[in-house]
């Protein structure tokens, strides 16, 4: 009795999605190719997606523009160059920090 319950398990789980696919690809197939079907439907141009996307992209652009001017102007800070003295001191001491680390 339970190889029989196994079996049919396995043929559920194989059945099950095989149906809904070929259910799926019915419905697509019915609305692609019936022009009754696809004129009863609303276009996209009466819902006005584009004109939403276009309105979302806007104000994006506009966010980003804003937060990136308002960012520059308040956190920029000035770079001083390091002479080779002090370049090489900085190495010297990130070379040390480094041993440390290592165990060294």
């Amino acid at each position: 009795m339970a190889t029989n319950e196994g079996t049919n398990e396995s043929w559920r789980k194989l059945l099950v999605p095989g149906a809904a696919s070929l259910v799926g690809a019915g419905v697509g197939l019915a609305l692609t190719r019936t022009d009754k079907l696809r004129d009863s439907l609303p276009s996209l141009g009466d819902v006005g997606i584009g004109d939403l996307a276009e309105d979302l992209k806007n104000k994006l652009s506009s966010s980003v523009g804003s937060a990136s001017n308002a960012g520059r102007g308040s956190s920029s800070r000035s770079r001083r160059t390091l002479d080779a003295g002090e370049l090489d001191e900085h190495r010297r001491r990130r070379a040390d920090r480094r041993k440390q680390r290592a165990g060294r």
